[in-house]
């Protein structure tokens, strides 16, 4: 990435994120890339020019204030700090003699954003150098500020994963609630994220008039390179009356705006694309052994997640279905962003509704993978306020354990599910033995070989003379023989159970006594008469 001075790299990020606290002994300090602080490996052996992001450094700490600058200090690097400013005259006396470039974070703002922001304003700065890039110069941001000034109305662009990358800051401009609250949480707001996905946007090839409710008109161009989509920019107008006729003008800053997202998709994270892609690869079959180890680190935990059963299920209309797959697209960034920033390269995908993380045990950080997955959780359901179950499976070093430890983890889950179980992180080798009886009654429900064909005859008497000798056996076996129980399950008196029982001894040859015969019955039971 192409070196940024420190000023303007906090006038991009806007004071919201980011202020200077000590501009540092140099005259103009730069920023050539990011990396965090608590990594001290990564540290130790980054060149200098970094911006060092100070996760877990408490300003209060003096000592360990000390020591962040002093590492600062030792790789000729800036720091970053979260801190409500201004802040007390001492702690600046403190820092200003070190000559270390002193950013203050804002408290509210979450480490990975932070980190996702200077990496990609980074990246953007660096397509504007790039050979290829852009003919008409200028990062995104300039380019939103110069689409702004064309038009006349306030200009955001988003990637694919409702981020916004670049706005325009222009005095003046119109501004809503929505605008409000995705520039400073930097990312469209979970309740605009259905207008945000409006088909008419996205397969259009013109500029679409969309207005949401109780917000400013807008103008939105999708941005595209060939067939592949990359993200879309969005104008708003103080009224309808204002908005002028531009399509052509929106069009041309599209195609702008493509050429810096790629070389974004290049820059920022080129080495994440291949191992995701590999690792997607590999769950659906689709990779040999030396696919897989070219572009994921093995050995590694396989963690698969999906969202938790709400209390009295969701919409299931277009809109929450658009939600629902939104949040899972940020499920990922989450857990990637967390990941790395807790010592781990990732690799994630998105197959169906369900999230799948590889996390390489080999050369991990000190925190554990129970202790990430309690961490992802917790921040998932603050930041996209949903709840999930995770799974992880035990450590994995090949192709076929992979494909095993996929299968294992999409079978937890779905026991999770018919259980509604909490949200959480669980262990497959903790639901060894609920794994084990979901393929035993598998199998049985799919090889007619490993039936007696008791059951069969049971449900066809059932169907022809209406009688329910299925489920009274399945509940009474499931109680372990316990009549009470297995009465007050089905709602009949006792007598009416054991009359059953023995009328089902008498005509199909149930022998309730024989050990082997209840075992084989039960599987049968579970597997013909549940779904």
């Amino acid at each position: 990435m192409t070196a940024m001075l420190l000023g303007h790299l906090v006038e991009a990020l806007q004071d919201d994120v980011v202020s200077v606290l000590s501009k540092g002994a140099e005259a103009e300090p730069r920023v050539a890339g990011v990396e965090l602080l608590d990594s001290h490996e990564v540290v130790r052996a980054t060149a200098s020019g970094h911006l060092l992001l100070g996760v877990g450094v408490d300003i209060a700490d003096l000592d360990a204030l000390d020591a962040a600058l002093r590492t600062a200090a030792d790789t000729s690097c800036a720091l970053a700090v979260k801190c409500a400013v201004p802040v007390d005259e001492d702690l600046l006396a403190r820092i200003r003699p070190t000559g270390v470039p002193v950013l203050a974070v804002n408290p509210q703002m979450p480490w990975t954003r932070v980190q996702r922001l200077v990496t990609t304003v980074l990246a953007a700065r660096a397509a504007d150098s790039d050979p290829g890039g852009s003919p008409t110069g200028g990062d995104l941001f300039s380019l939103a500020n110069a689409v702004a000034g064309i038009v006349g109305g306030a200009v955001a662009i988003m990637d694919t994963q409702q981020v916004i990358v670049a706005y325009s800051n222009l005095p003046d401009q119109p501004i809503d609630e929505t605008r409000r609250r995705g520039i400073l949480g930097r990312r469209v707001p979970e309740d605009a994220i259905a207008d945000h996905l409006d088909r008419k946007v996205w397969t259009s090839d013109t500029v679409a008039h969309h207005q949401r409710p109780g917000n400013l008109p807008r103008l939105a161009v999708v941005v595209r390179a060939g067939e592949d989509v990359l993200g879309s920019l969005w104008v708003a107008f103080p009224d309808d009356a204002s908005v002028p006729e531009c399509g052509p003008t929106l069009q041309e800053a599209a195609r702008v705006a493509a050429l810096h997202m790629l070389a974004l998709r290049r820059q920022v994270d080129a080495e994440q694309e291949s191992r995701d892609r590999a690792l997607r690869s590999a769950l659906e079959g689709r990779a040999g052994q030396s696919d897989l180890t070219d572009g994921v680190c093995l050995p590694g935990v396989l963690v698969g997640m999906s969202e938790a059963v709400r209390e009295g299920g969701e919409a299931s209309d277009a809109g929450a279905a658009a939600r629902r797959r939104a949040a899972l697209l940020r499920l990922v960034d989450l857990a990637v962003l967390d990941s790395r920033s807790l010592g781990y390269e990732p690799a994630a995908a998105l197959l169906g509704d369900r999230v799948y993380l590889l996390l390489p045990t080999a050369g991990s950080g000190p925190v554990s993978t129970g202790v990430l997955l309690d961490h992802l959780l917790d921040r998932a359901r603050h930041s996209l306020h949903r709840s999930f179950v995770a799974v992880n499976s035990p450590a994995v070093g090949a192709l076929s354990p992979l494909l095993r430890a996929r299968r294992d983890i999409d079978a937890a889950l779905d026991h999770l599910r018919e259980q509604r179980a909490d949200p959480g992180a669980y262990r497959t080798e903790d639901l060894r033995p609920e794994l084990v009886l979901r393929r035993l009654i598998g199998a049985v429900r799919g090889d007619a070989e490993l039936r007696t064909g008791i059951v069969e005859r049971l449900r066809a008497h059932d169907a022809e003379h209406a009688t329910e000798y299925a489920v009274t056996l399945l509940a009474y076996l499931r109680h372990f023989g316990d009549v009470v129980a297995a009465s007050g399950e089905l709602h009949i008196h006792q007598n009416t159970l054991r009359l059953r029982l023995r009328r089902a001894e008498q005509l199909f040859g149930v022998s309730l006594a024989d050990p082997t015969r209840r075992l084989l019955l039960t599987l049968e039971l579970a597997a013909l008469t549940q779904p």
